[in-house]
């Protein structure tokens, strides 16, 4: 083709296309979600604006992002090494609907240890990340209309992956006592009456995103017990479970149901890096078969397979994951004390037991104000608002600080900065 021909299709598909406004090309699924620009989003938690009289870096406590230092960059080479001087040509290919058959087993192996229950390769699905753990379960269970019960508040990730499967979605109050599956067994009663029936309840009952609350062992087994009698899948949200600083969390919904009506995903993210993007689905064999069936995408990555399964069939993991209890720990307790020496009159908030997360209510200012000042000295996190389907109509008062990502002296720092800012916003 020449250029003058190259220029004038050009010219014709501008014509055509030019001023058409896609929204009205949109699936349903996509439009009724917010847009995010690929422009801002390489940005997303620079754009701070300083205070004018003194440049303060920034500090950043939006993201769970897992701690820069702890990153187990030599492991990770030395298996990624071995995986390329051994089945090179295997790794290079496409990876089965399942994942590789090894990491399987060693999750089998690792998670049964960890929850006292009897798994094989056939109870795991290795996924992109659990977020697309979630978005499988998802896929394969829901259809647009369908009901999904998610705690009140929960994390925005996947609230969104719920939304855009078009499903009605009905909040049930966590609160802070132990009637959270009181609450749902009443949401489900109602939605009874109503001629609904709800599907799937997505829970994360360690170390909860954005509380950083642990479900108590009663309610855990009463939530279980509900959602047997209405017939409601529970998602299990594991991606923070062995992050604890001192104690562990009661017992998982899987392990107490055998597996029975209960859904995991589970996560490299956190333990190890973000940027693996590995994560798998726990359930009995006729769930994994059924998200198996809708599965289109070539599976993941065996180079990264295959290195994990070697990384964690080595033992690397465990001491690895001890060091991170250890940093999480001492950073929870770095800004946590930070907040209550300079904040005690404007921020309520529970020490993290685990996790990644504080979250705090603000006393005297709504969230946006003191966003707005906290920025100026230099301090990024998430408005509470963003993890009620509501958004601000249902919380104006909430913030979520992650505490994984800063440094101890940045985190020491906070409580300072946060002190000039509610001072501007409520004195």
């Amino acid at each position: 083709m020449t250029q003058t021909n190259a220029r004038s299709r050009a010219e014709i598909a501008a014509r055509h296309w030019e001023g058409q406004d896609v929204a009205e090309l949109l699936a349903r699924s996509a439009a009724v979600l917010p847009a995010i620009s690929p422009t801002e989003a390489g940005t997303q938690g620079r754009s701070i604006t300083f205070s004018t009289t003194e440049h303060r870096a920034p500090i950043n406590l939006g993201g769970g992002i897992p701690d820069p230092d702890s990153l187990p960059v030599s492991g990770l080479q030395n298996a990624i090494n071995r995986v390329f001087e051994t089945t090179s040509e295997a790794a290079l290919r496409y990876g089965g609907i399942f994942g590789f058959e090894d990491l399987r087993q060693v999750l089998a192996d690792r998670q049964g240890r960890i929850q006292g229950v009897q798994l094989g390769v056939e109870n795991f699905l290795v996924t992109h990340g659990s977020s697309g753990g979630i978005d499988a379960v998802c896929d394969t269970f829901l259809n647009p209309g369908d009901v999904c019960i998610v705690e009140r508040p929960n994390f925005a990730g996947s609230l969104r992956t719920i939304r855009g499967h078009l499903c009605e979605i009905v909040e049930a109050d966590l609160g802070e006592d132990d009637g959270y599956a009181d609450r749902v067994e009443e949401a489900l009663q109602r939605l009874e009456a109503e001629g609904k029936r709800a599907k799937l309840l997505y829970t994360v009952p360690d170390h909860h995103n954005p509380t950083g609350a642990n479900m108590s062992l009663a309610v855990r087994e009463k939530l279980v017990e509900v959602c047997a009698r209405h017939r409601v899948f529970l998602l299990e949200d594991m991606a923070y479970t062995e992050l604890y600083f001192d104690e562990p969390p009661p017992p998982s919904l899987y392990a107490i149901a055998d597996g029975y009506g209960v859904i995991q995903v589970g996560s490299f993210s956190k333990v190890v890096a973000t940027g693996l993007r590995v994560g798998w689905i726990q359930a009995r064999l006729p769930v994994i078969e059924s998200v198996g069936r809708v599965r289109f995408d070539m599976g993941g990555s065996p180079l990264l397979h295959r290195a994990l399964a070697l990384y964690v069939g080595s033992g690397e993991l465990e001491p690895h994951v001890d060091m991170l209890r250890d940093i999480y720990r001492r950073k929870s307790e770095t800004l946590a004390n930070s907040l209550r020496e300079h904040c005690e009159p404007y921020l309520r908030f529970e020490d993290p037991k685990g996790g990644f997360f504080l979250w705090g209510e603000c006393i005297g200012a709504t969230t946006q104000d003191f966003m707005r000042e906290a920025a100026v000295e230099g301090v990024l996190f998430a408005a509470g608002s963003n993890f009620y389907k509501e958004r601000e109509a249902a919380d104006t008062s909430h913030v979520r600080l992650a505490l994984s990502y800063a440094s101890v002296e940045e985190l020491a720092d906070v409580g300072p900065r946060f002190l000039r800012a509610f001072q501007r916003v409520v004195d």
